[in-house]
């Protein structure tokens, strides 16, 4: 995994940035920068490229090329094996076919594993929820957006689709099986405790549209049956989501007038 990132869980929207910086068509993520603008991708992709002594990309020799070689730099450099991890990619298109011709230019050099991640509709969302207090029909369109591109891209890509409950379930087998990887310990497990709590919390009420659901059983999920949806759900869920958006414009009014 690549060392030097500034975002969480060594996750480094490279293709998402990759595609701004191209002008490459983007769906609005929500809550998340992406799409980000032409120039403020350039920038971060260029600070993420310096950090990682991959050389300094320029506005006026920027094109497929230069980055499939920086990318192919990178690989190389943590290399024998490298392991890139940014769900972001999946939800826009133009991320996925930049991925796709990358990996086609240089099939012959890297020997390319992709795995596809899917994980019950309702587990993502109440996560979502109830980390970052997001909205949960908009997280559900997000599901819903890259998991149909995840099965729409499963040839193009030759990809391999993995249920998160299995590879939990799994543990290191999965791990060694999939990516030729040991376990750091004996003892290691994947953390399953999140699995299912938006089964068990009662105050979570938020109910699947039958295109989510249709689509979810495809990957063979079976179970979407949450608390009824009342009004005090909708109540609640709406109050802690706008009491979020409001601090976010708190914050960033206060950054504006510190720099105004």
């Amino acid at each position: 995994m690549t060392k030097h990132t500034t975002h969480h869980e060594n996750e480094t929207l490279f293709w998402a940035k990759a595609a701004s910086v191209l002008g490459l068509p983007q769906l609005k993520m929500h809550r998340s920068r992406v799409p980000y603008s032409n120039t403020l991708a350039l920038k971060a992709l260029n600070s993420f490229c310096v950090e990682n002594n991959l050389g300094e990309l320029k506005q006026e020799s920027l094109n497929r090329k230069t980055i499939f070689e920086m990318y192919l730099s990178l690989i190389v450099q943590n290399g024998p094996l490298f392991l890139e991890k940014s769900p972001h990619h999946l939800f826009n298109q133009s991320n996925l076919d930049l991925i796709s011709e990358f990996k086609e230019k240089y099939q012959d050099k890297i020997n390319f594993k992709i795995l596809g991640l899917v994980r019950h509709p309702l587990s993502v969302i109440y996560s979502g929820w109830d980390r970052w207090k997001h909205d949960c029909s908009e997280f559900e369109q997000e599901w819903l957006i890259s998991n149909t591109n995840l099965l729409k891209n499963k040839e193009a890509l030759d990809l391999e689709i993995i249920r998160y409950e299995d590879l939990v379930s799994e543990n290191a087998a999965s791990l060694k099986d999939k990516l030729a990887l040991e376990p750091v310990s004996s003892k290691f497990e994947f953390k399953s405790g999140s699995l299912e709590k938006w089964k068990s919390d009662k105050n979570f009420a938020h109910q699947l549209s039958k295109e989510t659901m249709d689509l979810a059983k495809k990957f063979g999920y079976t179970d979407f049956e949450t608390s009824e949806e009342t009004l005090t759900w909708k109540l609640k869920s709406w109050s802690t989501y706008a009491g979020v958006e409001m601090k976010r414009l708190l914050r960033a009014s206060a950054v504006y007038l510190m720099l105004s």
